[in-house]
């Protein structure tokens, strides 16, 4: 798709797009029906994801997020998009799962799919003389890319505000062979804040804030498709639950830098010249265009900042009371010593005070258990009175919360040791001694980084 629409004035002011003369020749037929099909089915779901960014938005800004309303809408859409996945796909949709990967959103892109081809179907029989869409090319690419530019800030600044895989104590102490494939990722990319801070703003910001102006939206584009290849990749190979998001903004980076490719090929793999491109403006005057430009790159940076205030939110909440790993030393249950079996289901191992992974839970509590199965609580520490109150458990991979309603006191007998009593944990009265272990001292922590190197260290 070309664009190349010069600004055209008479006497009397500028001309309007469809009063203009033909600035080119006429686009393929298939040109035009990919420029419909990708402008109806690109725009609802940029609808639909910038709907629901908003609540995160909100909460950067320090408002209140209005989760209850998103609630209301996908209940309101439930309805034809589950018919579609059971009676046309063959999915299973359940009422309570709608994010990313579940059988509604498979089946809610199915239905936009067939929506836009619908709406492409309706719009070329309407529209068979059109020659080209200059000007309202401008205005599609400029809703897009600002669209897609927030999808990369999101994901961007949930890197460069170390968030979206944080360092999680409790991997210090599980088993290798528990992770799954997207745990083994998360781990990777977290104990390494450096990296990720990198990967966040070398890739996706910077992708996000080359698209805000249409001048360097090209470049923009492209690290956007580099970037976001690697990412679907990723969440093919480590079946990581973002396969439907990332697809579909890796489809809308390369719809948006299609016109450019031929451009691009010829500067690359051939001794042409290549000219200038000439895009079609926004409007008639140049005062306006520049008045659009810059309101561009004021939201963006206001989308930016937002995203980075909520993330920061998030990160800079202090360590819980109890931070830390402790080993148990003695567990007696009903007053009587259990000893260290790995057949022993109640017998704890160690338990980890973390940060949690929802801002509402204070602390995040894992129970690693003699078999090293883990039960992982969200919860609350009242310091003051040395109350541990476990409100619900979160199932690992899931994060599933069911009630817990487990409460815990503690007490410290000396420096670097701590008592924990329950009178009715899972139906035990329990007693714990623990010791603090030094996570430093795990090598994944310890190891840092050296210049010099004499030897591997690939343990």
């Amino acid at each position: 798709m070309r664009g190349g629409d010069h600004q055209l004035h008479d006497d009397n002011g500028p001309l309007r797009d469809e009063d203009a003369p033909p600035s080119g020749p006429r686009w393929k037929p298939i040109t035009l029906i990919a420029f419909r099909f990708g402008t109806c089915y690109f725009g609802s779901f940029g609808l639909v994801l910038a709907v629901g960014l908003v609540p995160v938005v909100l909460t950067g800004f320090g408002f209140d997020s209005p989760w209850s309303a998103m609630l209301g809408m996908l209940r309101a859409t439930r309805p034809p998009v589950a018919w579609a996945g059971e009676h046309l796909l063959g999915l299973r949709v359940e009422s309570t799962q709608v994010g990313s990967d579940s059988a509604f959103q498979w089946s809610a892109l199915f239905c936009v799919a067939a929506t836009a081809a619908l709406a492409t179907a309706l719009w070329t029989a309407l529209d068979r003389q059109r020659r080209r869409y200059d000007r309202f090319q401008a205005w599609v690419w400029t809703l897009l890319r600002l669209v897609l530019a927030t999808a990369m800030f999101y994901f961007g600044m949930a890197k460069v505000v170390p968030t979206q895989m944080p360092f999680v104590l409790n991997r210090l102490v599980e088993p290798y062979g528990n992770f799954s494939p997207e745990g083994v990722l998360w781990a990777q990319v977290g104990v390494s804040q450096p990296y990720e801070i990198v990967l966040g703003a070398a890739a996706e910001v910077l992708g996000g804030l080359l698209l805000l102006s249409s001048r360097t939206a090209p470049a923009g584009a492209l690290v956007s498709v580099v970037d976001l290849a690697q990412v679907f990749l990723l969440n093919m190979t480590y079946d990581i639950r973002l396969k439907t998001v990332s697809s579909q903004l890796l489809l809308m980076s390369l719809f948006l830098f299609a016109p450019h490719a031929r451009r691009l090929s010829a500067a690359l793999f051939t001794d042409r010249p290549v000219p200038a491109a000439a895009p079609a403006a926004l409007f008639g005057s140049r005062r306006a265009n520049r008045l659009a430009s810059v309101a561009q790159i004021c939201a963006g940076l206001a989308l930016l900042a937002a995203f980075g205030g909520q993330g920061w939110q998030q990160f800079a909440r202090p360590a819980p009371e109890l931070y830390g790993i402790w080993q148990v030393d003695h567990f007696s249950a009903e007053g009587y010593q259990r000893d260290p079996l790995l057949t022993d289901g109640l017998r704890w191992r160690r338990v980890v005070f973390d940060r949690p992974f929802h801002v509402s839970d204070p602390v995040m509590v894992t129970v690693q258990h003699m078999d090293d199965s883990f039960e992982v609580f969200g919860g609350t520490i009242d310091p003051r009175h040395h109350i541990i109150d476990l409100g619900h458990r979160i199932e690992l991979g899931t994060y599933v919360e069911t009630p817990a309603r487990i409460r815990l006191t503690y007490w410290w007998p000396r420096p670097g040791s701590m008592v924990i009593d329950g009178e009715d944990y899972v139906g035990h009265r329990v007693h714990i001694w623990f010791d603090r272990m030094d996570p430093s001292a795990f090598p994944l922590v310890e190891r840092g980084f050296n210049w010099v190197q004499e030897h591997p260290y690939n343990r």
